[in-house]
């Protein structure tokens, strides 16, 4: 009798002793990375890796989406340092005074018109900062000035942008405005879009969208 209630003893102890489940659920995981795009005004897709994410702990967990928070930290200091600079080249173009000419077709011209594309690659990246060429072009129709002794720029005939190299996964447009300063000698041409790049972990692969990248540059007309 006593041998039994020694085993039974010791089998509560066990039992109490045996160590708690601390896994991260799906649902928690999940959670949790919704907070982050949020908190970064990003979207976030996971896809666990080959490796079987129910045998990482609650650390690991709260490791991994503390890597994801620094990077995240990092593409929002990026894509804010982006912006910055683009209102700030466009603020300096306003005080310049080279808005002069609108989008008016300058007089004196002779036609047939004749069109001219140019091109521009700038760097931009959110989890990888700096790490992906877009590439842009606009096309336009220039037109000889008799006054300017000089071809000027007319109508826009085409623009775009498309991902070009690097880490980027892919770009979408979402607007592009184009306007005519320097009396018709250039385009200034500013561009919207959102960059998606993947990022893969040990135990993750992310595919992170962030939106609001903010793309400028100034297409001359060659004389």
């Amino acid at each position: 009798m006593l041998i039994v209630f020694c085993l039974i003893s010791a089998l509560s102890v066990v039992a109490f002793a045996a160590p708690i489940d601390n896994k991260f659920s799906e649902n928690e995981f999940s959670t949790a990375v919704s907070a982050l795009e949020e908190k970064y005004d990003v979207e976030i897709s996971v896809t666990p890796t080959k490796l079987n994410r129910t045998t990482l702990s609650a650390e690991k967990e709260a490791e991994e989406l503390a890597n994801l928070e620094e990077r995240l930290s990092i593409g929002q200091a990026a894509l804010e340092e982006n912006n910055k600079l683009a209102e700030e080249n466009w603020q300096s173009i306003v005080e310049s005074g080279r808005l002069n000419g609108g989008y008016s077709i300058p007089e004196n011209t002779i036609f047939p018109r004749a069109t001219y594309t140019v091109y521009r690659n700038q760097t931009i990246g959110s989890y990888y900062p700096n790490g992906t060429t877009i590439r842009c072009y606009i096309t336009g129709n220039k037109t000889y000035s008799n006054s300017n002794k000089r071809y000027l720029w007319g109508s826009v005939v085409s623009k775009g942008s498309k991902l070009y190299s690097g880490k980027g996964d892919s770009w979408k447009q979402t607007d592009c405005e184009v306007q005519r300063i320097d009396g018709g000698r250039t385009y200034y041409v500013q561009v919207w879009g959102d960059l998606t790049e993947k990022y893969t972990s040990w135990f993750y692969e992310y595919t992170v969208t962030s939106k609001g990248w903010r793309i400028w540059y100034e297409a001359y007309c060659p004389a």
